[in-house]
């Protein structure tokens, strides 16, 4: 199954069941491929709605009977698993940074960016299309082509030293027990 092109339909079918789509995977578990779809609530980032059983299993049986029609061969071929992004949640698009501004994550890039692949640092604002982390005080901007694997890092947040930086454009301290809001202030204030 090419991914790239059936993102867009998966996402639109998900958008109607009241759903985004925040990751997609394809997995191999043994001999069998697992289709894996990471999803929240449309408006996950203004009501702070989290992801629950009955919320997939609800996207998971809109998905199957609407793949049944799409894609009517695929399921023979692959399993569907429709899960929350957890705490430990993916970060791909622009819109995932901007909405986790001031939480930390783990970033790793496909190519070296300064002879460093791995990165743990402090969410930033978006500058074009690069994501800025401070990671031990020092400002880095990555950008999101680059970016091979991201995640949020909430466990280690209570370890990991403040922001320098970015501190002084922070509002509240993001909140490690998943709060999904963006703690950096709007540019106009």
């Amino acid at each position: 199954m090419d991914l790239k092109k059936a993102q867009p339909l998966l996402e639109r079918q998900l958008a109607l069941l009241g759903y985004e789509l925040v990751h997609l995977e394809l997995a191999r578990e043994g001999r069998d491929e697992v289709l894996r779809l990471y999803i929240d609530h449309l408006d996950g980032a203004t009501s702070g709605r989290r992801v629950t059983l009955d919320d997939c299993t609800a996207a998971h049986e809109g998905l199957l009977l609407w793949m049944d029609v799409e894609f009517p061969d695929l399921r023979e071929k692959l399993g569907v698993e429709v899960s929350s992004p957890g705490m430990e949640r993916p970060l791909v698009k622009a819109d995932h940074f901007r909405r986790f501004a001031g939480r930390l994550c783990r970033v790793q890039t496909a190519v070296p960016i300064n002879g460093q692949k791995r990165f743990k640092g402090w969410i930033g604002p978006m500058e074009g299309a690069s994501v800025t982390l401070e990671e031990d005080g020092v400002l880095k901007s990555i950008p999101l082509e680059s970016i091979q694997k991201a995640r949020l890092a909430p466990f280690d947040e209570d370890k990991t030293p403040r922001p320098k930086h970015l501190a002084a454009r922070l509002t509240e301290v993001p909140d490690a027990d998943g709060v999904e809001t963006s703690a950096v202030e709007d540019e106009e204030a």
